[in-house]
């Protein structure tokens, strides 16, 4: 059972890969739709507050093995016709109560990459396009897994019989060897940035899909928001709501999950997986004769102008011996941002 309980948790990681955002829209601007394009300016800016946690629920139990928080500054530095140049600043990370290897290494890479701007660019519609000094980030990365590596098995020497650290060393190495890659580990860019340039048709809308190779359900309400709060809220700001169910057989899951572990793991804890394979598949079958289903709810808010409001992000997977659950919000917490007037009124900029 420690063994199910141990893969279990180890699919719930690997299957993050099949969570997408969801985009249900059309390319041709009508009245009953709205388009996410962002109206940004030179010198605009906006800080935010980022939350994410990691938590498994297992017969009424819950363990939290990730739960931190970050606080971070977008700049807009150049404005052009072909789009936007900008920056994101760290401002802060804070570990919460979780000790695992994960949260420990995730604290430790973010605490030494505070120092480090990303700067990025979008198109001119605000949709996210690249990360220009992506290299001088891998550079950083690489040196910050070298030190992260000696003080994790400095700390529990153990851990090389489970986990070699050539292994896990190599892995992260590759994860950040490119752009994409470097992409990738700037989750809260693609969250912000990347539905800009997509059009939703405004109401609830139902489907059933498999787009991705599996049964999905999906739940969407587009719509605009009421003034609640004359200083911070507009008339026109405007969500995104979605809820995606998916079905995926068990044999899939955990043929995927194993594969993405064993690359990571020692020879002999990848071999005693693979020898119980068939017990852990006929487990989760019994609790699971449909399938392991991930639910995953998203919520985007936009201002009028296009810079992102508020997001949440959940994701939970069921597999009936216990369900592994991850959720990400960000907020805004201030905003600087500039309007041009027209030319008879001045040529200069105005700030809200």
């Amino acid at each position: 059972m420690r063994t199910i309980c141990l893969l279990a948790c180890l699919i719930g990681m690997a299957m993050s890969a099949w969570s997408q955002n969801l985009v249900l829209g059309q390319e041709e601007e009508a009245d009953d739709a709205i388009a996410v394009v962002g109206y940004f300016c030179k010198n605009d800016s906006m800080t935010f507050r980022q939350t994410h946690q990691k938590y498994k629920i297992q017969e009424g139990d819950t363990t939290i093995s990730e739960d931190y928080a970050e606080e971070f500054l977008i700049v807009v530095t150049d404005s052009t016709s072909d789009g936007y140049k900008m920056k994101y600043v760290p401002l802060s990370f804070t570990l919460n109560d979780a000790d695992t290897i994960t949260a420990i290494m995730t604290n430790a890479m973010s605490q030494l990459m505070q120092s480090v701007v990303c700067e990025f660019t979008t198109d001119e519609l605000g949709l996210l396009k690249s990360i220009t000094n992506w290299r001088e980030i891998r550079d950083q990365l690489r040196k910050s897994v070298k030190v992260v590596c000696d003080s994790l098995y400095g700390t529990i020497p153990e851990l090389d019989s489970i986990t070699p650290r050539k292994s896990l060393e190599n892995l992260l190495l590759l994860q950040f060897s490119t752009e994409q890659g470097i992409r990738n580990s700037y989750e809260e860019l693609n969250t912000l940035f990347g539905l800009h340039g997509s059009m939703f048709d405004i109401g609830d809308k139902e489907l059933d899909s498999e787009e991705n190779g599996y049964p999905q359900h999906i739940l969407a309400r587009i719509g605009y928001t009421p003034v609640e709060d004359e200083e911070n809220d507009f008339d026109g700001d405007y969500v995104i709501v979605t809820q995606t169910t998916t079905i995926i057989p068990v044999e899939d899951a955990l043929d995927y999950g194993l594969g993405t572990m064993s690359m990571m793991m020692s020879d002999m804890i990848a071999d005693s997986l693979n020898a119980v394979r068939d017990m852990i598949v006929d487990t989760i079958k019994a609790a699971m004769p449909q399938g392991i289903e991930m639910k995953v709810n998203e919520y985007y808010g936009y201002f009028l102008n296009g810079w992102p409001k508020e997001c949440y992000y959940s994701r939970a997977i069921d597999m009936g011996i216990s369900k592994n659950v991850e959720t990400r919000s960000i907020e805004w917490i201030s905003r600087h941002w500039n309007i041009y007037v027209p030319d008879d009124e001045s040529t200069e900029n105005k700030d809200i």
